[in-house]
């Protein structure tokens, strides 16, 4: 079978995609104030839902077996880059009996 190659060369990374010929993939670029956009999101919503449960940021770090209430805080605002581990999203969707996508996802709006 032939396939195209792609490269795309990035500051130290380079990306290449082998694809059967006929396909398309498109290449995003994230921008970082996208992905800082993703990270505050992620971690409105672990507050929320914590909050929801009347849980306290050090009883989720025990919780889920974390050091640092530090860490939950900071990581709740996005403060100084610290952002949530899918492993500690998937423990935090354990304890706050949550799916993972409703960490991770933006609110839906009800359709009429």
């Amino acid at each position: 079978m032939f396939y195209r190659t792609f490269n795309k060369d990035y500051i130290s990374t380079r990306l290449t995609i082998y694809l059967p010929i006929g396909h398309n993939l498109k290449i995003e670029n994230f921008s970082q104030k996208e992905l800082d956009n993703f990270y505050k999101r992620i971690g409105e919503n672990v507050k929320k839902y914590r909050k929801e449960k009347n849980i306290t940021q050090m009883q989720l770090a025990l919780a889920i077996d974390h050091n640092s209430v530090g860490h939950i805080a900071k990581a709740e605002l996005y403060k100084y880059n610290k952002h949530f581990s899918i492993e500690q999203l998937y423990k935090i969707s354990k304890v706050l009996e949550v799916k993972i996508a409703n960490l991770v996802g933006e609110e839906e709006e009800e359709s009429l």
